[in-house]
């Protein structure tokens, strides 16, 4: 494997990289160990280009936007990371927006008030990118983006497509996206007129109501709500606000975030959630969903 990583690398030498690439300082939970490689491409064509490669070489990579909820295993990742943040166009186009997917969603907000762009501000506070936010229909408050695309830019094997929101499969914390091989270049957005103010006041808001989340290094919320019902609530029921596997533990603020005290390993953190998941599982009857990613072998 490594010398299909090393040829890999070399042919795409003239994108920006870094060598090694480390999760535990590029992710929100601050844990795991490294990949190879992690390149940066500057554009849709310069993407598509080293997917190009990474297929011809056979060379295994993973996709991050801002890595906010993935989990890399201790022993990182046999392959190439292809990190979107320098991906970061936005566009004001009739009807919306066109944001490229490494744009993050503080970035498309601050442009959509610039702009008197209304609509996207359930949105504020998430810690995604637009491609990540799409990609798991991000959302808050019963709003999610995936109510707001109304087409999706994306690599299918070696071809650029676009597809309307309706060939996108959003469904809850689910779309299109994680079934197929389809990596999002960006999006266009629908938004309403709105005037600077409102669009600044309506974020704030929702920024004041995140910051009753619990501080520190997470993934954010760990499990999907199961229909009907709440994960936090059912994590609570089951005892389990603050239990702790070496430095990893359930938040005493919301049961469905785990946090790391800054020592946890990725290990850690997976027992937990498998314990978590488990006891919930016998309490209730009701087996938890993650909506985290996994990178790497556990």
């Amino acid at each position: 494997m490594y010398g299909k990583i090393e040829a890999a690398a070399a042919r795409m030498e003239r994108i920006p990289h870094v060598s090694p690439f480390s999760f535990c300082r590029n992710t929100t939970i601050c844990a795991g160990g490294d990949a190879p490689y992690a390149f940066y491409p500057r554009s849709a064509e310069e993407f598509c280009a080293a997917v190009r490669i990474l297929r011809e070489s056979a060379c295994p990579f993973a996709v991050l936007g801002r890595a906010s909820n993935v989990l890399a295993s201790d022993g990182g990742f046999d392959g190439i990371v292809l990190k979107t943040d320098n991906m970061a166009a936005l566009q004001k186009t009739e009807g919306g927006i066109f944001a490229e997917c490494g744009v993050s969603v503080s970035a498309l907000l601050a442009f959509a008030a610039k702009n008197g762009c209304g609509g996207l501000h359930f949105l504020a506070g998430i810690p995604a990118s637009v491609g990540g936010a799409v990609f798991m229909n991000a959302g808050a408050g019963g709003a999610f983006i995936g109510g707001r695309v109304h087409s999706v830019t994306a690599l299918c094997g070696g071809e650029t497509i676009v597809l309307p929101a309706a060939a996108c499969g959003f469904s809850y914390k689910h779309s299109l996206f994680m079934d197929r091989r389809y990596y999002i270049l960006g999006a266009q957005l629908s938004t309403e007129r709105a005037d600077r103010a409102s669009v600044l006041r309506q974020a704030a808001a929702v920024l004041g109501q995140r910051r009753r989340l619990p501080r520190g290094k997470s993934m954010g919320c760990v499990f999907k709500n199961p229909e009907g019902a709440s994960s936090g609530a059912l994590i609570e029921r089951a005892g389990l606000k603050g239990l702790r596997i070496g430095g990893a533990y359930v938040s005493c603020e919301h049961a469905n975030f785990i946090l790391n005290r800054g020592d946890a390993t990725a290990a850690q953190i997976r027992r937990l959630i498998e314990t978590v998941r488990d006891r919930v599982y016998a309490e209730s009857g009701v087996r938890l969903e993650e909506e985290i990613r996994y990178i790497g072998e556990f």
